[in-house]
């Protein structure tokens, strides 16, 4: 009868010595989110105090984030009748980075399980003397190391600023409840590497699953203002049950242990299916494709719009819903304004616009930040395409290289104006809803559309860096397009900016519309700045070697 001690040996053996070289393999990556945690953690806040400079202006925020809108996008108001800094700081902060931090563990623990069974890099730590369990349990260790790091970024860049109300104990659970939301989505990462058999399906179900607790946490937050069971659908969202920890208000510590605990009941489920699959397989095998390609994949830009025809649907759902979300709270801007000193003379023009219309360009450039994900993300699949080996089965055939980078890039060019109209047009379809005077169509898009040329910008440094190095495109790109969103943003409120720090960024050489004349001379400027990349990158792309 074996021994079910020298089996435990057996599966876990080495376990810890990868999780060890998990980590140098990822110490870029996780260092990077280290250091946007931090920042986040430690600018927003003080952003937000030198903003809403009075009490009263911090009560006359809580009906304009008791809106339902509002509720759904960044959760309840817990300290309705005495608002603070930290209670809106922890209000408007903790959901997004609780799910910034689900995110972080999901594309960590695919990256190290389904995706290396994916590249055939599992088979070779197999081959050496290491357990069954060895590479899914040194992926969890290295997720359950990142959130005690992302605990300790949020608690020390929460006490760093030291500002009143924000305490240790309510910065220790803010980064406590961003951990515990980390571990239980690294173990959900974990099962669906398990069920998937690529890494973009385990991704893509991992995706879903936050997607889906998203949506359940705003359903139960939203109902519990009129139903009392209303909050228990939000306590089955682990980011619904992060929330009630209410830091820097009721300071709750009864959320953590559950959510640790649903962690460790997905772990389990994790090792069992881990043991009834083989290496390389998934539970869930894949859906043959059709016998015969159709028209359309039999075209270089076929081919690639197919591959990216689920993530272009989603993001213009997340386009329309996120429109939506800022439109509906349009209603409450000019009563907010007036009683938000800091806010009136930020929004204050000469050129004959309303608060709300100067608010709302505002929001554009947040809407143009986010959105320009999607055309860099797009370029990036080319890269992502060539380093995986498929690019090599397309060029095999009688197609060229710039052909298929050309599609790629055609298709981010699109995405590049699509996605950004259809977030004008949910903001401008929900304020037409909820005002009396509604903000005009044509003021809408002509707000988002100045913004393209920066758009166009990342997409052409993303096509260069492809075709020049790519192995830094991806970091390079994402790092500058996150640090220009922010310059972008905070800079058109907060003066103490230098302005040669905000030239910086291409958001920042852009101003919005109800500020200032319409710079064509920059625009055409950025404009050709960004074609003549993408040409160059159209040019040099055939010439180096082929990397995988």
């Amino acid at each position: 009868m074996p021994n079910p001690l020298t089996n435990f040996r057996d599966n876990n053996k080495g376990s810890l010595r990868l999780a060890r070289f998990y980590g140098r393999r990822d110490r870029i990556i996780s260092l990077a989110w280290m250091l946007g945690l931090l920042v986040f953690a430690s600018a927003v806040p003080l952003a937000m105090y030198d903003t809403y400079g009075s009490d009263g202006s911090l009560q006359a925020m809580v009906p304009m984030l008791e809106n339902p809108a509002m509720v759904a996008m960044v959760g309840p108001v817990f300290e309705a009748t005495n608002y603070t800094y930290g209670s809106l700081m922890a209000g408007m902060m903790l959901l997004m980075t609780a799910t910034a931090v689900a995110f972080m563990n999901i594309f960590f623990v695919v990256r190290y399980t389904r995706a290396d069974e994916e590249q055939e890099r599992s088979e070779v730590i197999r081959s050496l003397p290491v357990g069954r369990l060895a590479p899914v349990n040194a992926a969890l260790i290295g997720a359950f190391a990142l959130n005690i790091l992302v605990v300790l970024v949020n608690w020390g860049g929460l006490l760093a600023i030291n500002l009143a109300s924000i305490d240790s104990k309510g910065a220790f659970l803010y980064g406590a409840a961003c951990g515990a939301v980390g571990m239980v989505f690294a173990a959900v990462a974990a099962i669906c590497s398990q069920l998937a058999s690529t890494s973009r399906g385990a991704l893509a179900y991992s995706s879903a699953v936050v997607g889906v607790m998203y949506m359940l946490r705003a359903a139960g937050d939203i109902l519990q203002s009129s139903h009392d069971w209303g909050k228990y659908l939000s306590y089955a969202s682990p980011l619904g049950l992060s929330l009630r920890v209410e830091a820097f208000g009721a300071d709750n510590f009864w959320p953590l242990p559950y959510l640790l605990l649903t962690a460790v009941v997905l772990v389990v489920i994790a090792y069992v299916l881990n043991a009834r699959r083989d290496l390389g397989a998934g539970i869930i095998p894949q859906r043959p494709g059709p016998p015969h390609a159709g028209p359309l994949l039999r075209s270089n830009f076929g081919l690639a719009l197919n591959l990216l025809r689920n993530t272009l649907i989603g993001w213009a759902y997340v386009a329309l819903a996120l429109g939506a979300s800022y439109g509906s709270i349009m209603n409450y801007i000019a009563t907010f304004v007036q009683t938000t000193p800091f806010l009136a003379n930020a929004l204050k023009n000469d050129y004959g616009y309303t608060v709300t219309e100067s608010f709302a360009s505002l929001i554009m450039v947040v809407l143009a930040g986010i959105l320009a994900v999607v055309p860099v993300m797009v370029i990036l699949k080319a890269w992502r395409e060539e380093e995986e080996g498929r690019a090599e089965l397309v060029l095999a055939a009688a197609t060229s290289r710039r052909s298929f980078l050309g599609s790629y890039i055609a298709i981010a060019f699109a995405s590049s104006v699509i996605m950004p109209a259809l977030g004008a047009f949910g903001l401008w379809a929900a304020a037409a809803i909820v005002m009396t005077n509604p903000l005009s169509a044509t003021f809408m898009f002509k707000g988002i559309m100045i913004y393209l040329p920066a758009i166009w910008l990342f997409m052409g440094l993303a096509a260069l860096l492809v075709a020049i190095r790519p192995r830094i495109a991806s970091a390079v790109t994402w790092v500058y397009l996150g640090v220009s969103f922010f310059l972008g943003y905070f800079g058109q409120m907060f003066t103490q900016i230098p302005k040669w720090v905000m030239h910086l960024s291409p958001f920042g050489l852009i101003p919005n519309i109800t500020q200032a004349h319409i710079p064509w001379a920059t625009l055409a400027i950025m404009t050709g700045v960004a074609f003549a990349m993408l040409v160059a990158a159209f040019v040099i792309y055939p010439k180096r070697d082929l990397s995988n």
